[in-house]
């Protein structure tokens, strides 16, 4: 069945190149990298995803090269991009005598991080206004069934794609996690292989999703109706990946949102919140749990153990983090250095990593830290300046400071991605907009000079 797959994805990449490229948002989550389609004990794992990754890079290196006009096409997140694979090589190269260097780490963020968004970037930005809007219609359609599946799925207590996930692997090295066996009661994450991760990324899609329809000086009815129910159908989705973190990340784009309005608005949308928050916790028991779980965090006298992370762990982990990092401060220990302490159990206190800082301090050492924040300022920074509305600014700032906090918290998790995906759609929508919208602005008008009696008449019919 993995074989059939991947022979419908390169033929679906052969037929349309173009629309594959564009729908690598909803493919992605549909191909975890648990997915895997070898899984030999001697290699490495080789998931569906790295696969459909090649052939999509290959196809474009051939078409770009077959060209009868090559252009070079911008590349807006390149320096972004740059900062990050520097600094990753650095570490690498500076540890390659060491089993902790990473080069195949290295080698599949390019691969399955980097290319993928630059060939998704390039084939945004030959899309119209209107083919841009269509594109963020199909990807929130998509999200909601996912999350309409994995909730069903949890409700019936059985997930037919996580046991499809699960029978390809023969080792057992990469599976599909669920919370099955903690105290959390069976998961059916819809079809990620983390329920995190699944939780993480229908959330940014909702994001994503409030910060394209907040571009409209006034939302109507309708609007209000989908909004509304892409809400419901997600954040739904959300609560049943018992786990607080994704609806974490929800909520601080909200309270974010929500005070950086005037003085009347934020208290409109403050009262708001509240109101929904108030009867929400009142009225269900799930929402209840989840808020409680959340404090659990700061006190264990609230709310039921979730067998998740608290402050005295992530302090226990910080500690261990801080004794590899001054091992070597600079660069750090290698790419794979983290991943192989955790796997051999040598530091107990780093069973392991729920943070992208204390892998950062492991791994690549301060290089790494500057690095990563230099990533996400001009992530923020390269759209910001494209956005003209002040609300869809600050609901994406929301959004970059709750998957920054999302990231310290609990780590990337197979979600970085996507995510550059949804921030490169909201790059080129706001832009062609922008675009449009000057084009509009600068037009010349007929007849225009600086002697009144050539302009045309009131009632002149201008062909163009």
């Amino acid at each position: 069945m993995i074989f059939i797959l991947a022979a419908l994805g390169t033929l679906a990449m052969i037929l349309s190149f173009r629309r594959s490229v564009l729908l690598i948002p909803v493919w992605t989550v549909l191909t975890p990298k648990a997915l895997l389609l070898l899984d030999i004990p001697s290699l490495p794992a080789f998931s569906l995803y790295k696969y459909l990754c090649l052939v999509m890079i290959g196809m474009y290196l051939t078409k770009t090269l077959l060209e009868k006009r090559p252009h070079s096409p911008k590349k807006p997140f390149s320096r972004a991009f740059y900062i990050i694979l520097i600094s990753s090589a650095v570490s690498a190269i500076l540890n390659i005598s060491s089993s902790n260097s990473g080069l195949l780490t290295l080698t599949s963020l390019v691969i399955e991080v980097f290319m993928p968004a630059t060939i998704y970037c390039e084939y945004l930005s030959r899309q119209t206004p209107e083919k841009l809007s269509t594109l963020m219609s199909k990807y929130i359609t998509c999200y909601c069934a996912l999350a309409a599946y994995g909730t069903i799925c949890y409700l019936i207590n059985y997930n037919p794609y996580i046991e499809f996930i699960n029978s390809t692997t023969h080792t057992g090295r990469i599976i599909a996690q669920t919370y099955a066996e903690t105290l959390r009661g069976i998961r059916a994450q819809g079809t990620i292989s983390h329920p995190i991760t699944y939780g993480a990324l229908i959330v940014m899609m909702l994001l994503t999703y409030y910060t394209v329809k907040l571009k409209r000086p006034k939302l109507n009815l309708k609007d209000y109706l989908k909004i509304g129910l892409a809400t419901t159908i997600i954040i739904g989705g959300a609560l049943f990946t018992n786990s607080r973190t994704p609806l974490i990340l929800f909520a601080i784009p909200l309270i974010i949102f929500a005070l950086s309005q005037s003085a009347a608005k934020s208290l409109k949308y403050t009262l708001t919140f509240s109101l929904i928050f108030v009867t929400l916790f009142s009225t269900s028991e799930l929402f209840r749990e989840k808020v409680l779980s959340v404090a659990n965090i700061f006190d264990s006298n609230f709310g039921e153990d979730m067998n998740g992370s608290d402050l005295a762990m992530r302090g226990a982990q910080f500690a261990a983090s801080a004794r590899h990092f001054f091992s070597s401060p600079l660069v750090g220990g290698g790419l794979d250095a983290t991943r192989n302490i955790v796997s051999s159990g040598l530091d107990p206190d780093l069973f392991n990593t729920e943070s992208i800082v204390f892998r950062l301090m492991i791994d690549q050492g301060s290089l790494g830290l500057i690095s990563y924040t230099a990533f996400f300022f001009l992530l923020y920074i390269k759209v910001a300046r494209t956005i003209r509305q002040r609300s869809a600014r600050r609901m994406y700032l929301g959004m970059v400071v709750g998957y920054i906090t999302f990231t310290i918290s609990t780590g990337l998790i197979d979600t970085l991605q996507n995510t550059l995906f949804m921030i490169c759609a909201l790059y080129y929508i706001f832009k062609s907009e922008a675009n449009e919208n000057r084009s509009i602005t600068r037009r010349p008008i007929l007849f225009q000079d600086n002697y009144p009696e050539t302009m045309p008449p009131s009632n002149h019919a201008i062909v163009s």
